[in-house]
C-alpha cells in the first residue's frame, strides 16, 4: 500500500531546529499539535492535488475521502483507503499508483511523494510560526 511519512528530521529544517533548542518546557507538544492538526490536513491536500482522474463517469479518489492518517511523535504518516478494487467504496488503484498496476493504470503515478514533497514547506512555515509565538510567550 502507498504510503507517505512526514517526519521532523529532515535537511531542510536546520533553521527550525535551531529554535527548538532554545524553546523551554516541552517542545513535542508544540510540534505534534501542529503536525498532527494542520500538517496532516495541508499535506492531504498537496497530495490530492496531484492525483490523476480519468475521464470516465465514475467516482474518483480525488473528489472524496480518499485517505486515512496515523500520528506518531514528531510525524505523520497519510495512506490511502485503497483495497480490493472489487470492493464497494473501494479505491484499490490508489494501492500501487507507483507500480503503474492495471489496465487503466500503465505508468507510474508519484502523486504521493509529490504532493509531501509540496507540502513540507507549509508546514514547515506554520512549525517556525507556532515555535515563534512559544518563544515570545516564554520571553514576556
Amino acid at each position: 500500500m502507498t504510503a507517505v511519512k512526514f517526519e521532523i528530521y529532515d535537511g531542510q529544517i536546520e533553521k527550525f531546529l535551531k529554535k527548538l533548542k532554545g524553546l523551554p518546557g516541552n517542545v513535542e507538544e508544540v510540534i505534534n499539535g501542529i503536525l498532527h492538526k494542520q500538517g496532516i490536513d495541508i499535506a492531504t491536500a498537496e497530495i490530492t492535488r496531484f492525483m490523476p482522474v480519468s475521464g470516465a463517469n465514475k467516482k474518483h479518489a480525488k473528489k472524496s475521502n480518499w485517505s486515512k492518517s496515523t500520528k506518531g511523535n514528531l510525524e505523520f504518516t497519510i495512506k490511502a483507503r485503497g483495497g480490493a478494487a472489487n470492493k464497494r467504496g473501494s479505491f484499490g488503484y490508489l494501492v500501487f499508483p507507483n507500480e503503474g498496476r492495471g489496465p487503466h493504470n500503465p505508468l507510474e503515478q508519484r502523486f504521493m511523494e509529490r504532493g509531501a514533497k509540496s507540502a513540507t514547506s507549509p508546514i514547515l512555515n506554520k512549525l517556525n510560526k507556532a515555535v515563534d509565538e512559544r518563544l515570545r510567550k516564554e520571553l514576556i
